[in-house]
């Protein structure tokens, strides 16, 4: 029984681990069924003649060559909140990141193998981009990498004890 958790926890933290990487329209593409090309591939021609484009018309006038200004990126959409709803979205994710920080203290990271280094590794990058995430008011982005922290620590913690 043990032996089935423990193959099914990693084959969670495998899929969890893919769908951060590659995120969820990239694991469409790779799990989906691939379609066949849509025109046969013809045989390459013989190399022929250089063709030269030919000259703009003199009429048209010449593209000024101006900078292109400093684009910010678009703002992200994100549901509107109040100031209460903040602050206890704020305590929860912080709740969920301190419980996170009391496992990964509990484990010796000297006795841990390569594959539970890693966990530890993808454990801590969840938990900086949660506070990143937290730091830019995007409670949804935080509490999901937090919670992802959570169930890894968690897996981690169970692998180890």
């Amino acid at each position: 029984m043990k032996a089935i958790f423990v193959v099914i926890s990693r084959i969670i933290v495998i899929f969890l681990s893919l769908t951060l990487t590659t995120g969820c329209t990239q694991l469409k593409a790779i799990f989906g069924p691939t379609r066949p090309p849509s025109a046969p591939i013809r045989p390459a021609r013989p190399a022929a003649r250089p063709v030269r484009p030919a000259p703009p018309p003199e009429s048209a006038p010449a593209p000024e060559s101006t900078p292109a200004p400093h684009q910010e990126a678009p703002p992200r959409l994100a549901p509107q909140v109040s100031s209460g709803q903040e602050k206890q979205l704020t305590e929860e994710i912080n709740a969920t990141i301190h419980e996170v920080e009391r496992i990964l203290l509990s484990i010796n990271q000297r006795k841990l193998k390569a594959d539970q280094a890693e966990m530890f590794q993808t454990v801590q990058s969840f938990l900086s981009q949660a506070r990143e995430a937290l730091g830019n008011k995007d409670f949804q982005q935080a509490m999901n990498l937090a919670q992802k922290a959570h169930v890894l620590s968690g897996e981690l913690s169970t692998s180890v004890h």
